[in-house]
Parts: C-alpha cells; structure tokens; sequence
C-alpha cells in the first residue's frame, strides 16, 4: 500500500505492526481511549510514521477492523442466493457477539459527534457491504429466488437494521435462533409465490 504522502510503499513487516497494535489495543482499550501516541508505543514505531500513513485514529481504526473482519463477513457463492445470505448473517452475527461488536458499538457512538468517523464508517464499511448485498439480491432476482423489483436499501436495512438494534441498544441478544428467524421472515417476503399447478 503506498504512502499518501510521498508515493512510496509502507513497509509491509511496520505497517502489520501498526494494525495488529491497533487491534490489541482496540480489545483491550476500546475505540474512544485509543490513540495514534498509544499505537505507535505499543507497534514500536515512531508516532511520525503513524501519522503520515493515517490522517487520525478514525481511519486507522476502520482499517484495522477490516483487516479482522472483512474476509469473514464476505458473501460466500453458491447455487443459492437465499442460502448465501443466511450463512453471511450468521457469520456477521457471531462477530457482532465478540469484541468486534463492541468497537462496532463504539465508532457508531462516536459517530454521531464526529462527521469524519461517520463518513469513513459509512464509506468503508456499511457501504461496501450494502453494494455486496445488492449483487447477492440481483443474483437472487436472476435465479428466480427473489421478487423483480426489489427495493434494495430497504431489503438490506431491514436484514441488518434489527442485528444492529439489538448490538446497540442490548436489549436482546443476537442469538441464532433470533437471525434465522428474522432473516427467514424477510426472505420469505421476497420470495416469489409458488403456483399451484393442477395436473390432469
């Protein structure tokens, strides 16, 4: 990955170190007391570096969870686009129980103060997995598991919105029994109605 300012690459062995500081710190500090000062002592570099590779602790944050989090919560591809995104939620849903929840918790608080964070949450995060969902519902619509027509945003919020409901608010946990009830419920509204056929 290049150094924005200068052009030239990161040192791979300093820049892992960076992140899985970052990652140390976030479980064991969490996102509102971690600082670029406490990153750099604890990867052993020098604050200058860190500074120059990320403009605040918001964008390095934000890569040190998708570093963790981004290979797991991808969407698998299979013959079924129903079934692909059961086991993506699933998977999302055990990460939201951990400590990755809880930094997720955090940056969304802060978020709400902070223009930045929510622009890079947002642009870096929920965005891109928005998009992911999109092609999994297109492909869905194509294999004739899904309605045409689908308005996505809404489709996804309202597979997602009652996850992070539950991770913010605590009010409930995010129990599998919860999700495959939930996504079952939206699911089956999207799914075409099976015609009955009379054979004669």
């Amino acid at each position: 990955m290049p150094d924005p300012a200068t052009g030239r690459r990161r040192n791979p062995a300093t820049h892992d170190a960076i992140l899985d500081a970052t990652c140390v710190l976030l479980d064991e500090i969490g996102f509102d007391k971690l600082s670029l000062e406490g990153v750099a002592a604890r990867a052993g570099v020098g604050k200058a570096t860190i500074y120059r590779w990320w403009p605040n602790k918001s964008s390095l944050a934000m890569e040190a969870l998708l570093r963790e989090v981004g290979p797991t919560v991808a969407f698998p591809e299979t013959e079924s686009a129903r079934h692909d995104i059961e086991n993506q939620i699933r998977k999302l849903a055990k990460l939201y129980r951990g400590k990755t929840g809880r930094v997720v918790c955090e940056m969304i608080g802060l978020s709400q103060f902070d223009a930045e964070t929510m622009r890079l949450f947002n642009d870096n995060f929920l965005d891109p997995r928005r998009n992911a969902a999109k092609q999994v519902l297109l492909r869905g619509i194509q294999n004739g598991e899904f309605k045409p027509d689908l308005d996505f945003d809404v489709i996804f919020d309202l597979l997602y919105g009652p996850i992070i409901q539950r991770m913010l608010m605590r009010h409930a946990g995010i129990d599998e029994r919860h999700i495959d009830l939930h996504v079952a419920l939206v699911l089956d509204g999207i799914t075409p109605a099976k015609t009955n056929i009379e054979l004669i």
